[in-house]
């Protein structure tokens, strides 16, 4: 499933390969004898869940060669596997989402809203730790513990610091001027390498953080829309001298508050859109399935789950419609829960979906779509 910043990084070809899928969503937490005696038993839970859902020897073996424990990963944190034609097709760790009961499913099409909740409106951001003789840049997703990938410069760290070993020498302008040309040089360096990995992730935020100078000269020299996305942090972390715990709690601040701001932005957006005299957004499960059906949603954005609520999927297009209609061309693949065949809809049409607390849509809405073209106008 690949990380689409702003969405829930949903994969249409998913849905375009032919099922049966089962997937599950199970914790995969260790940590106490409780946690360890749990993992021991979920194979054979997961399999017994399988077997009543009539699912096939080799989707039974596929996935429970995939239900492993998450080693050395703090809990609470969750696997998802899909498996199709016997071949686990997706395995992901979920980390801080916690599953009480195993959640096991057989289908013609995948359900991947486990999957999609934890990553909705996930995005990528950058933590670059520079000092005057080189820097580590670490790519991180909101949705997801840990580091994805890291990158290390090397500067001159010994040129950089020879006219300081020099007694005397370190005053004239010139070893100065020198030292310095190296300093700049080594951020020069990390800036363009902030740069391209910020363009090519689509990062949402760059957080600075080590020597202050070095700080100073790499935000100088990075590009103006990757500088508009930077914050600094005055801590020195390359030296050791800084509280790595604090640290880590100030970039969490910070990736909190963008997903506040997205999500506010996001709730004023619709309820302006909704109001208009030609509305760009529209609020309720009928007219969004109706947004759906037109291609003219861009974004989903869901509030409660619509778990009450029951749509037929269809194999072709307009991929989804209420349940009791009469459906022509595109044959009904069957009925199942809203948000499995809103999800697939969402995939199937180029949209993107948020899930978002309650209480967030305007009206008291539970799902609402912003819309590609305003109601009413010609596409």
């Amino acid at each position: 499933m690949a990380n689409r910043a702003g969405s829930s990084g949903i994969d249409a070809t998913l849905f375009r390969q032919e099922g049966p899928w089962c997937t599950a969503f199970v914790d995969a937490s260790l940590g106490t004898t409780a946690a360890q005696e749990a993992a021991d038993l979920l194979p054979d839970k997961v399999t017994q869940l399988l077997k009543s859902q009539q699912a096939s020897e080799a989707d039974i073996e596929a996935m429970r060669s995939a239900l492993r424990p998450a080693v050395g990963r703090p809990a609470p944190v969750s696997r998802f596997v899909a498996v199709a034609a016997g071949k686990v097709v997706l395995d992901e760790i979920v980390q801080g989402v916690r599953t009480q009961t195993p959640q096991v499913e057989c289908s013609e099409f995948p359900n991947l809203v486990p999957l999609a909740r934890a990553h909705g409106g996930q995005f990528p951001y950058l933590v670059a730790e520079v000092g005057r003789d080189g820097g580590e840049v670490r790519l991180r997703h909101s949705a997801v513990a840990g580091v994805a990938e890291e990158y290390r410069i090397v500067g001159d760290r010994e040129e950089a610091h020879h006219a300081r070993r020099v007694p005397g020498r370190y005053d004239e302008s010139k070893n100065q001027h020198q030292t310095t040309e190296i300093w700049r040089r080594n951020a020069d360096e990390i800036a363009r390498l902030v740069d391209e990995v910020a363009r090519d992730t689509r990062a949402r935020l760059i957080v600075l953080a080590g020597d202050t100078k070095a700080r100073e000269l790499v935000l100088s020299q990075l590009a103006e829309p990757t500088r508009a996305l930077a914050v600094t942090l005055d801590q020195h972390t390359r030296t050791g001298g800084a509280d790595p715990v604090a640290v880590e709690k100030e970039v969490e601040a910070r990736v909190a508050q963008l997903l506040a701001d997205d999500i506010r932005d996001l709730s004023e957006r619709i309820g302006n859109q909704a109001n208009a005299p030609q509305p760009g957004a529209v609020l309720g499960i009928d007219e969004v399935v109706w947004a759906l059906q037109q291609g003219q949603a861009s974004t989903v954005v869901v509030a409660e789950f619509q778990d009450e609520h029951s749509l037929l999927a269809l194999a072709g297009e307009p991929w989804v419609a209420a349940e009791g209609t009469d459906v022509e061309g595109a044959g009904a693949l069957g009925s199942w829960p809203a948000p499995e065949v809103l999800l697939r809809a969402v995939a199937m049409t180029d949209a993107s979906i948020r899930y978002v607390p309650a209480g967030v849509l305007p009206d008291g809405a539970g799902i609402a779509a912003l819309l590609r073209w305003p109601k009413g106008a010609a596409a």
